[in-house]
């Protein structure tokens, strides 16, 4: 088995990923909104909660709506995906540590970690979009780190539009006849 193989298991098994962009998102906008109810330590901790239910969320709606089986046991592009994990979790922890000091960092800080995170589904998925949806959402956390522009509706939400949008069109293109 090769390379091309697993990437299309993993696109078949998973439809393209889109199902867990979008419940991702979903959990972006629910920490948006509980940030604007309640601040953001509680955003924040619904962000990081939320976050440990994006994979087998996603994968209960391929098995159950989607009606799709898991990758083959032999694909080692689910373990490249987990292998990203802690240097997400670390970029996570710094954004918790920003809590107290600098609050408007916490959710920049965040989106740069877990969109830094989507370069390496480019090569487990052998799908480039998720070059574009990772540096879409690298350069929303970046911009609001490093210059005095205020983004018009707050790094989650724009993070949220983000996944969604994205985990839309690759759920869509993923059940077109054309994409395997």
């Amino acid at each position: 088995m090769d390379l091309a193989y697993f990437q299309a298991d993993l696109r078949q098994s998973y439809v393209g990923g889109g199902p867990g962009a979008i419940f991702s998102g979903v959990i972006w906008a629910l920490a948006a909104v509980l940030t604007a109810r309640s601040g953001v330590p509680t955003g924040f901790a619904t962000l990081f909660v939320g976050g440990m239910f994006i994979f087998p969320v996603g994968a209960a709606i391929c098995r159950v709506v989607f009606r799709r089986a898991g990758p083959d046991k032999a694909n080692p592009g689910g373990r490249l995906v987990i292998e990203t994990l802690p240097a997400m979790f670390f970029g996570l922890g710094i954004a918790y540590l920003f809590i107290d000091l600098n609050p408007d960092m916490v959710f920049p800080i965040a989106a740069m970690a877990v969109g830094t995170r989507y370069f390496v589904f480019r090569t487990a998925y052998g799908d480039a979009a998720y070059w574009i949806l990772g540096g879409l959402m690298t350069a929303v956390g970046a911009l609001a780190v490093f210059s005095n522009i205020t983004l018009p509706l707050g790094t989650a939400t724009m993070i949220a539009i983000l996944e969604i949008g994205f985990g839309l069109f690759l759920t869509v293109r993923s059940l077109s006849p054309a994409k395997s």
